[in-house]
């Protein structure tokens, strides 16, 4: 695969990654149990993906994708945090 494409995609899965697992917590604090372990569940998989598509491949570029990944993540929590307003406290 490309190495651009290949980076291009760990951005991608970081970003979106990172958008379950802010849903993930606001379900949490919402005291919502069913999404939160639909969530979880989701989250699990994709961790465990990524990194076996970062160890599987240990080359030059495994630092990079690496970094690429995290900011997909950084990305995404910017963005979810900046775009949904925090429900009051009860």
């Amino acid at each position: 695969m490309n190495i651009i494409v290949e980076h291009i995609l760990f951005f991608l899965v970081g970003f979106f990654q990172d958008i379950l697992i802010t849903l993930y917590y606001k379900e949490i604090s919402n005291k919502r149990p069913g999404r939160s372990a639909w969530l979880s569940g989701i989250i699990t998989v994709v961790n465990l993906t990524v990194f076996y598509g970062i160890l599987s491949r240990l080359d030059q570029t495994v630092y990079s994708r690496i970094v690429v990944y995290a900011l997909g993540n950084a990305v995404g929590t910017y963005l979810v945090v900046r775009h949904h307003p925090t429900t009051p406290p009860v």
